[in-house]
């Protein structure tokens, strides 16, 4: 992340591995595919079912219109190719906090994207909109990112019992945050993938 001239901030968004941009038109087909993914019902939306392009399209403006509020694409660099997403929502800029969302596609995971993506995200939300926290909710049954969010400072900051309904089964949702005070740690392990 570098500041250029004055008070205005360029943020550079990317490491020597990924980067993040800003979402297109041309990507409503991946974010499609990636919507319907299993992995993705199952850790990273609300949402139990697939669903056709256009209803896709609908619920995505939908989102934004409701709680969405920012989303970037994550790239492998050295050949642009679409490995993830990643988001923002229910922004309260009073209160000094935002929710995000990480997905890795398949054949992309466990190579330290999501954790590059993140680190990444959080400095960028972090310096641009002045948190003070940021939280991440995951279901029990994740626990590599939950092992991930941890290791990257996270902090338990609630439970709420048996709310998650997948397959059958009940589980907790689990609410991490991580605070303004660990810009340092981030900014170091931002500044070893440079």
């Amino acid at each position: 992340m570098k500041k250029k001239g004055g008070n205005q901030m360029d943020y550079s968004l990317e490491t020597r591995h990924i980067k993040l941009r800003p979402l297109t038109s041309n990507n409503a087909a991946t974010l499609f595919k990636w919507r319907n993914d299993q992995q993705f019902l199952q850790n990273c939306s609300h949402r139990r079912s697939a669903t056709n392009c256009n209803e896709f399209v609908a619920e995505l403006k939908r989102d934004f219109e409701r709680d969405r509020h920012l989303q970037f694409m994550i790239e492998r660099k050295f050949d642009g190719e679409p490995i993830g997403t990643i988001y923002s929502y229910d922004y309260k800029r009073v209160d000094g906090y935002a929710f995000i969302t990480t997905f890795i596609a398949d054949g992309f995971r466990k190579r330290g994207y999501g954790a590059e993506a993140d680190a990444l995200f959080l400095m960028y939300l972090f310096e641009k909109f002045k948190l003070f926290k940021i939280y991440m909710e995951m279901y029990e049954y994740n626990r590599e990112a939950i092992s991930a969010a941890l290791r990257g400072g996270f902090i338990e900051e609630g439970k709420f019992k048996k709310q998650r309904l997948f397959n059958g089964a009940r589980y907790d949702v689990i609410r991490y945050a991580l605070f303004r005070e660990n810009i340092p740690r981030i900014s170091e392990f931002l500044n070893k993938l440079k």
